[in-house]
């Protein structure tokens, strides 16, 4: 059975995302979470709050090489890699040219950094979940250009970036639970 690491978003580790480790304990031998607070419960009010924390307590890039830490404690374990908006998107960044046999699978959602990093290679099997919009790019040029690449897979959701997330202005209910679903069966194959 595998192992889960889980890259939150710019929230960190919350409720909502200890309750979906809860849901994967069930289908796996163990559920890791790196978030960018060294596990640190922040009381954010609203998501520019959490972004500016984020910017200034952390960036992409440290978070980044915390989740490059995380991968190299867990190298003698199978892994599944589940990355959430700047989650995904340091996964995106650590799996670059990277060949990890324990590594079987990177689910990555609405990691909307990526727009900067499409020339990236994983040599991991990578799903990333987009949302329906974005506000910074357009979804569907970036689908186009990563849908060429060995080993991506794009999914388009009609949900909004944050949709996973309660904290989120943008999280979806049906589209959490839908998303929940389908993470697992996805996971139960390995």
């Amino acid at each position: 059975m595998p192992h889960i690491l889980i890259a939150t978003d710019i929230f960190g580790d919350t409720k909502a995302t200890e309750a979906f480790k809860y849901r994967l304990e069930f289908i796996c031998e163990a559920v890791h979470i790196i978030d960018p607070y060294d596990a640190k419960q922040m009381d954010f009010q609203n998501e520019d709050e959490a972004y500016e924390a984020f910017n200034r307590l952390c960036g992409l890039e440290n978070y980044a090489k915390m989740c490059m830490k995380a991968l190299d404690a867990h190298a003698n374990e199978t892994l599944i890699l589940i990355g959430f908006s700047m989650g995904a998107s340091a996964f995106w960044n650590v799996l670059d040219g990277r060949k990890s046999a324990n590594v079987k699978s990177f689910f990555g959602f609405y990691s909307s950094q990526i727009r900067h990093f499409l020339d990236a290679k994983p040599r991991v099997p990578c799903t990333l979940i987009f949302p329906t919009f974005e506000k910074h790019f357009d979804v569907d040029e970036v689908i186009i250009k990563l849908a060429k690449q060995e080993n991506i897979t794009c999914v388009k959701t009609e949900y909004l970036h944050g949709f996973m997330n309660p904290l989120s202005v943008n999280y979806n209910a049906i589209g959490y639970a839908e998303y929940c679903q389908w993470v697992e069966e996805k996971i139960k194959v390995f």
